[in-house]
Protein backbone atom coordinates (compact mmCIF):
# COMPACT_ATOMS: atom_id res chain seq x y z
CA UNK A 1 0.00 0.00 0.00
CA UNK A 2 2.84 2.40 0.84
CA UNK A 3 4.46 1.64 -2.51
CA UNK A 4 1.23 2.57 -4.31
CA UNK A 5 0.87 5.88 -2.47
CA UNK A 6 4.56 6.67 -3.09
CA UNK A 7 4.06 5.93 -6.78
CA UNK A 8 1.05 8.28 -6.90
CA UNK A 9 2.91 11.01 -5.03
CA UNK A 10 5.97 10.85 -7.29
CA UNK A 11 4.43 9.78 -10.59
CA UNK A 12 5.15 6.81 -12.80
CA UNK A 13 8.62 5.49 -12.10
CA UNK A 14 8.65 7.04 -8.64
CA UNK A 15 11.05 9.48 -7.13
CA UNK A 16 14.06 7.77 -8.75
CA UNK A 17 12.68 8.39 -12.25
CA UNK A 18 11.90 12.01 -11.36
CA UNK A 19 15.45 12.58 -10.03
CA UNK A 20 16.97 10.90 -13.10
CA UNK A 21 14.89 13.05 -15.47
CA UNK A 22 15.94 16.21 -13.62
CA UNK A 23 19.63 15.23 -13.50
CA UNK A 24 19.56 14.11 -17.14
CA UNK A 25 17.95 17.37 -18.25
CA UNK A 26 20.69 19.39 -16.57
CA UNK A 27 23.39 17.12 -18.01
CA UNK A 28 21.78 17.29 -21.46
CA UNK A 29 21.89 21.09 -21.44
CA UNK A 30 25.52 20.99 -20.32
CA UNK A 31 26.34 18.31 -22.90
CA UNK A 32 24.86 20.33 -25.74
CA UNK A 33 26.38 23.67 -24.76
CA UNK A 34 29.83 22.82 -23.40
CA UNK A 35 32.66 21.58 -25.62
CA UNK A 36 32.42 17.89 -26.45
CA UNK A 37 35.62 17.56 -28.44
CA UNK A 38 38.84 19.46 -28.82
CA UNK A 39 40.66 19.24 -32.14
CA UNK A 40 44.33 20.05 -32.35
CA UNK A 41 46.06 20.61 -35.68
CA UNK A 42 49.81 20.59 -35.80
CA UNK A 43 50.68 21.37 -32.18
CA UNK A 44 49.74 25.04 -32.32
CA UNK A 45 46.09 25.27 -33.33
CA UNK A 46 43.33 23.86 -31.17
CA UNK A 47 39.58 24.37 -31.10
CA UNK A 48 36.87 23.10 -28.78
CA UNK A 49 33.54 22.08 -30.32
CA UNK A 50 30.14 21.57 -28.71
CA UNK A 51 27.52 19.42 -30.37
CA UNK A 52 25.61 22.55 -31.34
CA UNK A 53 28.79 24.06 -32.87
CA UNK A 54 29.42 20.90 -34.91
CA UNK A 55 25.83 20.86 -36.17
CA UNK A 56 25.93 24.54 -37.09
CA UNK A 57 29.25 24.09 -38.93
CA UNK A 58 27.92 21.11 -40.88
CA UNK A 59 24.82 23.02 -41.97
CA UNK A 60 26.85 26.13 -42.88
CA UNK A 61 29.22 23.97 -44.98
CA UNK A 62 26.22 22.51 -46.83
CA UNK A 63 26.54 19.04 -45.29
CA UNK A 64 22.78 19.05 -44.85
CA UNK A 65 22.17 15.33 -44.46
CA UNK A 66 24.66 14.78 -41.63
CA UNK A 67 23.80 18.14 -40.05
CA UNK A 68 20.07 17.36 -40.02
CA UNK A 69 20.60 13.81 -38.72
CA UNK A 70 22.67 15.16 -35.83
CA UNK A 71 20.19 18.00 -35.21
CA UNK A 72 17.20 15.66 -35.10
CA UNK A 73 18.62 12.60 -33.32
CA UNK A 74 21.27 14.12 -31.04
CA UNK A 75 19.73 17.48 -30.14
CA UNK A 76 15.96 17.60 -30.70
CA UNK A 77 15.17 13.95 -29.93
CA UNK A 78 16.79 13.89 -26.44
CA UNK A 79 15.14 17.21 -25.55
CA UNK A 80 11.73 15.93 -26.67
CA UNK A 81 12.32 12.67 -24.80
CA UNK A 82 13.15 14.53 -21.56
CA UNK A 83 9.96 16.62 -21.87
CA UNK A 84 7.80 13.57 -22.65
CA UNK A 85 9.23 11.51 -19.79
CA UNK A 86 8.59 14.46 -17.47
CA UNK A 87 4.98 14.61 -18.65
CA UNK A 88 4.47 10.87 -18.12
CA UNK A 89 6.18 10.96 -14.72
CA UNK A 90 4.02 13.91 -13.62
CA UNK A 91 0.86 12.19 -14.83
CA UNK A 92 0.04 14.64 -17.63
CA UNK A 93 0.38 11.90 -20.25
CA UNK A 94 -1.10 8.54 -19.31
CA UNK A 95 -2.79 5.48 -20.66
CA UNK A 96 -1.63 2.69 -22.92
CA UNK A 97 -0.40 5.08 -25.65
CA UNK A 98 1.90 6.83 -23.17
CA UNK A 99 3.44 3.47 -22.25
CA UNK A 100 3.92 2.58 -25.92
CA UNK A 101 5.65 5.91 -26.63
CA UNK A 102 7.90 5.69 -23.57
CA UNK A 103 8.88 2.17 -24.60
CA UNK A 104 9.59 3.29 -28.20
CA UNK A 105 11.63 6.28 -27.05
CA UNK A 106 13.68 4.03 -24.79
CA UNK A 107 14.69 1.87 -27.74
CA UNK A 108 16.21 4.83 -29.59
CA UNK A 109 18.31 6.04 -26.66
CA UNK A 110 21.69 4.79 -27.75
CA UNK A 111 21.37 6.29 -31.23
CA UNK A 112 22.36 9.64 -29.70
CA UNK A 113 25.63 8.25 -28.35
CA UNK A 114 26.26 6.40 -31.62
CA UNK A 115 25.99 9.66 -33.56
CA UNK A 116 28.40 11.37 -31.17
CA UNK A 117 30.78 8.46 -31.74
CA UNK A 118 30.43 8.83 -35.51
CA UNK A 119 31.39 12.50 -35.21
CA UNK A 120 34.56 11.53 -33.33
CA UNK A 121 35.35 8.83 -35.89
CA UNK A 122 34.78 11.19 -38.83
CA UNK A 123 37.00 13.89 -37.37
CA UNK A 124 39.73 11.45 -36.41
CA UNK A 125 40.17 10.27 -40.02
CA UNK A 126 42.56 13.13 -40.66
CA UNK A 127 45.96 12.07 -39.25
CA UNK A 128 47.04 15.70 -38.85
CA UNK A 129 44.20 16.25 -36.37
CA UNK A 130 44.34 15.03 -32.78
CA UNK A 131 41.02 14.73 -30.94
CA UNK A 132 40.54 14.87 -27.18
CA UNK A 133 37.30 14.38 -25.26
CA UNK A 134 35.92 17.32 -23.34
CA UNK A 135 33.39 17.45 -20.46
CA UNK A 136 30.43 17.94 -22.83
CA UNK A 137 30.83 14.38 -24.12
CA UNK A 138 30.56 12.99 -20.59
CA UNK A 139 27.58 15.20 -19.71
CA UNK A 140 25.82 14.12 -22.90
CA UNK A 141 26.47 10.42 -22.23
CA UNK A 142 25.26 10.70 -18.62
CA UNK A 143 22.10 12.44 -19.86
CA UNK A 144 21.35 9.71 -22.39
CA UNK A 145 21.89 6.88 -19.90
CA UNK A 146 19.83 8.71 -17.24
CA UNK A 147 16.91 9.18 -19.64
CA UNK A 148 17.19 5.54 -20.69
CA UNK A 149 17.03 4.32 -17.07
CA UNK A 150 14.15 6.71 -16.24
CA UNK A 151 12.29 5.40 -19.28
CA UNK A 152 12.77 1.83 -18.07
CA UNK A 153 11.55 2.70 -14.56
CA UNK A 154 8.43 4.38 -15.94
CA UNK A 155 7.63 1.44 -18.24
CA UNK A 156 8.15 -1.06 -15.41
CA UNK A 157 5.99 0.93 -12.98
CA UNK A 158 3.21 1.37 -15.54
CA UNK A 159 3.21 -2.32 -16.44
CA UNK A 160 3.11 -3.29 -12.75
CA UNK A 161 0.19 -0.92 -12.16
CA UNK A 162 -1.67 -2.32 -15.19
CA UNK A 163 -1.08 -5.91 -14.00
CA UNK A 164 -2.34 -5.07 -10.51
CA UNK A 165 -5.44 -3.41 -11.99
CA UNK A 166 -6.08 -6.43 -14.22
CA UNK A 167 -5.69 -8.87 -11.31
CA UNK A 168 -8.21 -6.90 -9.20
CA UNK A 169 -10.88 -7.03 -11.89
Amino acid sequence: MANTSLSRAHGRGGVMARMLILLSSVCLAAGLLTPMLETQRLIFFSQAHSLIDVTRALLENENYLLGLVILVFSILFPIAKAFYLSAVNAGWAHGRSALIWVDRLGKWSMLDVLIAGLIVFTLSGDRAVRIAEQPGLYFFTIAIFGLMIASGLIVRDTRNANQQADSRS
